[in-house]
Parts: structure tokens; sequence; C-alpha cells
């Protein structure tokens, strides 16, 4: 009846990589990790050479600074740590057991003084190069942006965050602005709320109060002592090609695994979702949503979950994750989503 009615409680979690069912909360030891890897990804286009206009300071250089204090909060608990910059990408240190003193030493490397000029900012392509480090890694991993948003070159990087956390689900942005701009922050607020587990900050509120830098090194790394920390079930997402609506073999192991968890806990009910991209007619689209969804709930009731466990609907064209204007954008958009009703 407890876990019934936890479910309850998280009837409006909706999935946008696959599924996320969430399991009754335990006490966990004091200081337990949160993620078993994590990657710094400062910016290092030109942008972030400039002095910003509040601080005072190159943005850079400020955020050195912010990362060596907030390196001298991560408490060290086993996790992976890796440091990697964009714009150009460029790998500073390869992922390893993270020891505070050795972090330190790469983040020194970070370039403090560095031409402006012809220096453009191709962020998309940087958050995509992000494929070669996680490709690698196991388990929950923290990508801490550290940027100005500024993006004037290359494919959509909210679009291109979207698929890495589509490809790999167990990924999270958390992000550090220093933007100046109301589209910049725009950019990394939307980044930050991909997969609804990140966490977004104002640099000028970590430099300025030491108990907020303490708190998002909290909010991103680890929970403490008797702090209840929900057992989640990640799967990736199911995507369609242009115009499809039949499952691919490539999703059919998804689909399998989401179909155990299903049959594992019959007090679950889903609303299967279907979406398209903006191609078409908005009435053709419609229909092309329904029979996505319908296609995912046969799926599950062929392997055995019962039919009166799960309900479909189709959006059609109205709920985009992604820009339409751009491929991966629209690829993005050609999903099925999952909710839990209880």
């Amino acid at each position: 009846m407890r876990k019934a009615k936890f479910f309850q409680a998280v009837a409006a979690v909706m999935v946008t990589a696959g599924f996320l069912l969430a399991f009754s909360a335990s006490a966990q030891a004091k200081m337990v990790p949160k993620v078993d890897n994590f990657i710094l990804f400062p910016d290092q286009s030109g942008s972030m050479y400039m002095t910003h206009g509040k601080l005072g300071v190159v943005k850079m250089v400020a955020a050195k600074d912010l990362l060596m204090k907030m390196n001298e909060r991560i408490p060290e608990l086993g996790y992976q740590g890796a440091l990697d910059l964009f714009a150009p990408w460029q790998v500073v240190a390869e992922p390893s057991v993270y020891d505070r003193a050795a972090f330190g030493q790469a983040l020194e490397k970070i370039p403090s003084d560095q031409g402006i000029f012809n220096r453009l900012t191709p962020m998309g392509p940087g958050v995509s190069s992000l494929d070669s480090v996680l490709s690698g890694l196991r388990g929950k991993t923290a990508v801490i942006v550290v940027s100005d948003g500024g993006a004037n070159k290359g494919p959509d990087p909210v679009a291109a965050a979207q698929a890495i956390h589509s490809k790999y689900p167990d990924v999270c942005f958390h992000v550090i602005s220093f933007a100046e701009e109301a589209k910049a922050q725009s950019i990394l607020k939307k980044i930050s709320e991909i997969g609804g587990c990140g966490v977004y900050a104002e640099a000028t509120d970590l430099l300025a109060d030491e108990q907020a830098l303490n708190q998002f090194v909290k909010d991103v790394f680890y929970a403490e002592e008797g702090e209840p920390q929900p057992e989640v079930i990640v799967l990736r997402g199911v995507h369609f090609d242009f115009d499809k609506y039949d499952i691919k073999p490539e999703w059919q192991p998804v689909l399998d695994e989401g179909a155990d968890i299903l049959k594992n806990h019959p007090q679950i009910r889903i609303i299967i979702e279907g979406h398209t991209d903006s191609i078409g007619t908005e009435a053709y689209n419609q229909k092309l949503s329904e029979r996505r969804a319908k296609a995912v709930y046969d799926y599950f009731e062929a392997k055995g979950v019962e039919g009166d466990r799960m309900k479909t609907v189709g959006y059609g064209e109205l709920q985009p994750k992604a820009d339409n204007a751009t491929a991966e954008g629209r690829a993005i958009n050609r999903r099925v989503e999952i909710k839990v009703v209880e």
C-alpha cells in the first residue's frame, strides 16, 4: 500500500528519454555519492575570455576560481572525474578515480588568457563531442557545463544535449551560467532541464555566496545520511524514422526491458504518449502520433503486459522537445514518452 501511494505521488513524472520508474526511498549512509562519474565541461570560446560586466573580471578567470573552490568541496567518494573543454574541444584530464589534489592540478591547466577574435562558439558540436567520453563510462554521470551560453556556430546546443541524453539517459546536465544575455541564459536553462535531473546556478551567486556553492556541490555530487534517495530505473527512449510508426529492431531490447519492469510491478499503470516532428499537416501528424503510441502499446501487450494498465494518447507536433528547424531536433521529436499515472 505504501509503495502504491508513492507511485501516485510521482504520477506526474514524464520521461522524454525512456522509462523513469521511481521506487520507495531508503535511508542512505552519510555522504553517499549520487553519481558514478562526473565531467567538468568549461567553455573556452572567445566570449569566455571577455570581461564579465557584473563581476568585472574575465569570465574564464572567474570560472577557474569558482571551479577551484568547488574542487575543495567535492568529497572523495570513489566516483570518476574528467575535465574536458569545448569550443574548441580539448581533453585536459581523462576519466579516473577522483582525487582532489590531482584534479586541482588539472584545473590549473585551463588557459586563463586566450585570443578573442575569430574564436566562434560551436556549442552544439562541443556538446556532441561528449559522446567520445560517455561511451567509455558506466552508471550515472554528471556533466557540469560552465559557459556564458554563446552559440553562434553549428547545430542547436539544446538539441545536441537532448540527443546525448537520449543515447545516455543516465546523464544529467548541470549548468554554471556566466550568461549576460537573455537568449544565452535561456539556452543554458533548457540544457539543465533535460531529463529533469539537472541543477542550474548563476556563477555570480556561487562566487558571492559560500552556502550556495556548498548546496550546488551537494545537489550534484552526494546525499547525506537519512535523506531519502529514490531508486530509479532508466531505459533509453524509443524514437522513430520520418513518417514511420514501426518499432525498429534496435529499440526492441529497450521495450523488452520495459515490459519486464511493468510485469514485475503490477501496480504501475502508464500512459503511452506519441509525438511527431512538424513536417506534414497537423491532422496527419496527429494520426501518426496516435499510431506510434499504439505500436508501443501493442508491443507491451504482446509481451504480457495487461492492456487495462495502459492508455495511449497522441499529441502530434504540438509538444516538441527540440527545435524542429534542425534535422537533429526533428529526430528527437519523433518519439514516444511513458508517463506513470499510479
